[in-house]
């Protein structure tokens, strides 16, 4: 199911009778795994913490979450931009739920504990893609934040 799933986004034709509700898992997951890689790395910290997010958002089991961020790895690797996946967050989310997914991807930037100027930049750029304007994408990030306890995010 989830390589239909990923063949449905990344546009190949065989959708296997998925709906398009079907499609948002994949999307966060290439989103997050867009935003772990963002300072050019992925800690264990991130990689724990987009595995948790995913399973306890969509539900998921350990080996349909293990899937699931391996097609997305593939999908990210041959995708050239990031409009496709928030396309998705856009039709799935309602305003205030971009704003926890934001948040989430605010928490996954803060797991190794820095807040890199490339993922500082990546989640402008996200915030904006979904329509989640400017003080509300910094509100997101000081709750972020004071989840890890530092006001600063340092």
């Amino acid at each position: 199911m989830l390589k239909a799933l990923c063949n449905l986004l990344v546009g190949s034709g065989d959708t296997g009778g998925l709906q398009q509700t079907d499609r948002v898992p994949m999307a966060l997951a290439v989103l997050m795994l867009e935003v772990a890689y963002a300072d050019g790395r992925m800690d264990t910290e991130e990689l724990d913490h987009l595995i948790d997010s995913l399973r306890n958002r969509f539900e998921l089991s350990g080996e349909a979450v293990n899937d699931l961020v391996e097609l997305a790895s593939a999908s990210r690797a041959d995708s050239v931009d990031l409009y496709a996946y928030t396309k998705e967050i856009n039709w799935a989310f309602s305003q205030e739920e971009k704003e926890e997914i934001v948040e989430q991807l605010w928490d996954l930037v803060l797991a190794d504990g820095v807040i890199d100027k490339y993922e500082e930049a990546l989640m402008r750029q996200l915030a904006d893609l979904i329509g989640l304007p400017h003080g509300r994408m910094i509100d997101a990030k000081l709750r972020a934040q004071q989840k890890i306890g530092d006001p600063r995010g340092r």
